[in-house]
């Protein structure tokens, strides 16, 4: 009875943490793509800072002139006009999604609901996945 309990205690703890990334892949090269520099554009520059820092820590530097491009956007549900949305209530606060675009051909898309905060640790997830997904590595 007791590991019924705890089984089910724990099935409730692990069901409840949502750790989903939506993740397309657009480019079918499994090639490494070498790059020293990465521009990036975005609406919001508070979380550009974090993205930026993160990619910073893997031996990425940004030059807006670089071919590669990382586009940042971000929803919060706060700001949605829709009726329903506000009288249903949403499961989550909001979502944080990364474009990366070799030129004007877009290679990979990742995105990431968020129930309370973006954190430091969730927008490092997300580039950390982007980077090992298509296999980034900084020239040397």
């Amino acid at each position: 009875m007791k590991n019924i309990l705890l089984f089910l205690v724990l099935l409730f703890v692990v069901g409840c943490k949502d750790d989903s990334l939506f993740v397309k892949k657009y480019n079918s090269s499994n090639k490494p793509i070498y790059l020293k520099t990465i521009s990036f554009k975005t609406d919001n520059y508070y979380l550009l800072d974090k993205v930026m820092r993160s990619f910073k820590k893997y031996g990425f530097e940004e030059n807006n002139t670089s071919k590669y491009l990382i586009k940042l956007t971000s929803h919060y549900v706060i700001n949605c006009k829709n009726p329903v949305v506000h009288a249903l209530g949403a499961d989550f606060n909001g979502y944080i999604g990364l474009e990366f675009y070799d030129g004007k051909n877009e290679l990979y898309r990742i995105q990431k609901d968020f129930k309370s905060k973006v954190t430091n640790d969730m927008i490092d997830e997300i580039v950390k996945r982007l980077i090992r997904d298509m296999k980034l590595s900084p020239s040397r």
